[in-house]
């Protein structure tokens, strides 16, 4: 099993210390739980989509640009012609 020293600031020091105290599991139970919940979280999160900066610049300036195909003009034109289902 390996060992890990962890130097904590006084304030997560507390914190251990009050999770230790009203929890009633050990420093090291404690911490290994926080690992896995976190990586559970990560994981979790792969689903999402994470673009590079330039990507994403791109992606804002795309944004920011009116829209210059005409065929997707006609297209936004017609949808905001018609009336939602939800207001029959």
């Amino acid at each position: 099993m390996t060992t890990l020293t962890v130097r904590l600031n006084p304030f997560d020091e507390a914190i251990l210390e009050d999770l230790v105290k009203n929890t009633g599991e050990t420093k090291t139970t404690l911490v290994i739980d926080g690992l896995r919940f976190l990586h559970n979280a990560m994981r979790e999160e792969d689903q999402v989509t994470r673009p590079s900066a330039r990507e994403f610049d791109g992606f804002l300036r795309q944004l920011a640009e009116r829209e210059k195909d005409p065929e997707v003009l006609l297209a936004r034109e017609r949808l905001t012609g018609r009336k939602p289902v939800w207001e029959d």
